[in-house]
């Protein structure tokens, strides 16, 4: 009898007091800044030739496994590419952004690019020198941060290179705006 009382005292402390289910909320017990993660190619313009200018985009999202451990997800996204030489350009509505209209606060008009490509990354080829604006929107398929988005100003040089990535942190919230925080490689 007695070894029937202390196997059923196992099993109720087992079915209570050892698991974490994975429907309960997520406490992401560190703040995970993206420097820490980002991981820089070796060299990421092997095989470009030298006479040729290239701006490689990319986009990521920090996710968390059901052990609440974090990793890196390259996702979806609208990336999309505007000249901005004499101009500040931002992104006024997200829905527009999205169709490759952008807004200009010096002159408050609206500059159109035919530059948007839907994926997980992009290299735009033979830019011609200058200011550009490189934008990123999530798509609504993610869980949180549906259709969030960053922007980064970028000078391409003649023959220039440029290796850039976003990742959005995993509390980015929807339709808002995200500094992009890693760092671009240049040649």
């Amino acid at each position: 009898m007695k070894n029937y009382f202390f196997l059923f005292a196992i099993m109720i402390a087992l079915m209570f007091g050892c698991a974490k289910n994975i429907t309960d909320p997520l406490v992401e017990e560190e703040q995970v800044v993206t420097d820490s993660i980002y991981q820089e190619p070796e060299d990421p313009f092997l095989g470009t030739p030298d006479k040729m200018s290239v701006v490689m985009v990319s986009a990521s999202k920090v996710m968390y496994n059901q052990w609440q451990k974090f990793f890196v997800w390259n996702e979806h996204s609208y990336i999309m590419v505007w000249p901005s030489e004499n101009r500040k350009l931002v992104i006024k509505d997200i829905d527009k952004a999205l169709k490759g209209i952008i807004t200009d606060e010096i002159t408050k008009t609206e500059v159109t690019t035919n530059f948007v490509y839907k994926g997980i990354g992009v290299t735009f080829q033979d830019l011609i020198p200058g200011k550009y604006v490189v934008a990123v929107i999530l798509n609504e398929d993610v869980e949180k941060g549906k259709r969030a988005y960053s922007t980064k100003e970028i000078t391409v040089k003649e023959y220039g290179k440029i290796y850039m990535k976003k990742i959005f942190s995993y509390n980015a919230k929807d339709d808002e705006f995200e500094e992009w925080t890693t760092k671009l490689i240049e040649k």
